[in-house]
């Protein structure tokens, strides 16, 4: 059975809803501020209370999204095998996965949450173990308006350009 991961952009929309750019973890300068119009303070996802799209994302990705001009960038690591599964209770330090994984950036549109293109990576069996309760794709992309770079742990450090 597939996982899907709703994204839900809200925040990050009303972020840069006048044209501020996000390009990392913790957003311009590093300072977790952003200029712009009132944000809203509480959101309900099943009721769709101050949520503007959801896309479904297969996989897990832990990394925070992006965002640079009408565009939103989130990661991915995703596999198909029905048996693989994220321990929320685990007791263990570390987890090898015998899956093949998916290691995937997508573009996404910031106003409709349409998938604009999505890249693979990486696909294999994970070079590395990871913690029971996180995922394949912890890290936050970064991007300086002409280039995206993330970067997958032990199976690399992979650059795009923005189309």
């Amino acid at each position: 059975m597939k996982r899907l991961l709703s994204v839900c952009i809200t925040l990050f929309v009303c972020l840069t809803a006048q044209a501020q750019n996000w390009p990392t973890f913790r957003g311009p300068n590093s300072t977790s501020v952003a200029d712009g119009p009132n944000i809203p303070l509480q959101w309900n996802v099943e009721k769709g209370d101050n949520i503007l799209w959801k896309t479904p994302i297969p996989g897990f990705g832990h990394s925070s999204p992006i965002v640079w001009g009408d565009r939103i960038f989130v990661t991915t690591a995703a596999t198909d095998d029905p048996k693989y599964s994220v321990d929320k209770q685990a007791q263990t330090s570390t987890v090898k996965d015998d899956f093949v994984f998916s290691y995937k950036i997508y573009a996404l549109n910031k106003r409709t949450g349409k998938v604009l293109w999505e890249r693979t990576a990486y696909k294999g069996l994970p070079k590395s173990q990871r913690h029971p309760q996180s995922s394949h794709a912890s890290p936050t992309p970064v991007t300086n308006g002409k280039v995206i770079v993330v970067y997958f742990g032990s199976v690399g450090l992979f650059a795009y350009d923005m189309k």
